[in-house]
């Protein structure tokens, strides 16, 4: 007989299963390293570069209107005896990242809270949910525009020189309807041959333009009144010609304020004082880099806006000497002033004409209101 061979004892089998285990576990493990380590750097650069509901600003350039902007004279006033001038005045800018069409990402958020010179806010705060870039950058040249236009009226009334309300093209949409056949600054005349008063009246009667049919309008553009046909499209049952219209003015000379693509309403009050300067003999600002910010009202007060603490480091970045702030900002201003930038409170245009008056003729602005003195009345 030939011998069977004993069988492996209990123990002998355990360290073969183990001895087993091991190898195979040692052939697996550097896929599977592998296919950890791709996994972890897909999850870190999805993190990164993921866009996340918020927009970070920051400070923009303080721009000179008395001066030049991208090889463009800011301020031009034909029609009317103006005067030279000297030193600056300043209006202030914030840069959005993170407006539609545009994202920012984890990593660019959490840089920009440990940035006491940037701001994060939620988007929506910002923007309307839904808006596209191109309604962005029709509402911003449409508020310049309307402020522009607010600014000289304030100046004038301080002149005492009159001028005409009338209904403006504020700004048209890019690839709209209308593109290519109205301009911002046409002043309507009448639509279908009728006239109204007011923006609500010219666009009752823009609505009530039969569906499938130009609109039309005679509009007046660089003093020749012109007839046109503007195309429209349905939209929730109206014509749409994708334009804003707005309350603007007829002055008694040609005023041009040219900045490029910069757009918003919070240059009013500088541009204000600009205007009142170069319609008035001497330097306003006595040979002083004056910046500030502030929306302007057709009475002359002087509105809150956005990012005041990011416009108070741009102008120091500018070497501006001195800030004027709205009143209404005082609360976002007191422990933000950058070191060297004296910065004053204003609520109307008449308190901005003081304190840019007497920083020219003191050099300083010891006297006039401070940030501190308004949030302590």
């Amino acid at each position: 007989m030939t011998p069977q061979p004993s069988r492996p004892s209990r123990a002998r089998r355990a360290r073969a299963l183990i001895r087993s285990s091991i190898d195979d576990a040692q052939l697996a493990r550097p896929g599977l390293a592998l296919t950890s380590l791709v996994l972890l750097c897909v999850m870190i650069l999805g993190g990164t570069l993921m866009p996340v509901p918020y927009v970070i600003e920051r400070p923009g350039p303080a721009i000179d209107v008395l001066g030049e902007y991208e090889d463009e004279e800011i301020l031009v006033i034909d029609g009317a005896e103006t005067h030279p001038t000297e030193g600056a005045l300043m209006m202030t800018t914030v840069s959005v990242d993170g407006g539609p069409g545009y994202r920012v990402t984890p990593v660019e958020v959490v840089a920009a809270w440990f940035d006491r010179t940037k701001m994060v806010m939620p988007k929506e705060a910002v923007f309307p949910e839904g808006q596209t870039r191109e309604q962005t950058a029709l509402n911003n040249v449409a508020a310049m525009s309307s402020s522009q236009q607010g600014a000289v009226a304030v100046a004038l009334d301080e002149l005492d020189l009159e001028y005409e309300p009338v209904v403006m093209i504020a700004g048209v949409e890019e690839g709209a309807p209308a593109d290519g056949t109205l301009e911002g600054g046409d002043v309507i005349v009448s639509v279908a041959g009728e006239r109204a008063d007011d923006v609500e009246g010219y666009r009752a009667l823009i609505r009530a333009t039969p569906e499938g049919q130009d609109v039309p309008m005679t509009v007046r553009r660089d003093g020749a009144e012109i007839e046109l046909e503007v195309p429209a499209e349905m939209a929730d049952g109206a014509p749409r010609m994708g334009v804003v219209l707005a309350a603007g003015y007829e002055f008694p000379m040609d005023v041009q304020i040219a900045v490029g693509n910069i757009g918003g309403p919070s240059a009013g009050l500088i541009f204000s004082l600009s205007v009142y300067d170069q319609l008035t003999p001497g330097a306003l600002t006595g040979g002083h880099r004056i910046a500030g910010t502030g929306t302007i009202s057709t009475d002359g007060a002087v509105g809150p806006i956005g990012g005041i603490r990011q416009k108070m480091v741009g102008a120091e970045e500018s070497e501006a000497e001195f800030f004027l702030a709205p009143a209404e900002n005082c609360d976002q201003v007191i422990g933000f002033e950058p070191e060297g930038l004296e910065v004053v409170a204003v609520a109307d245009f008449d308190e901005a004409l003081t304190a840019t008056e007497t920083i020219a003729e003191t050099g300083s602005a010891e006297g006039l209101p401070t940030c501190e003195d308004v949030s302590a009345r």
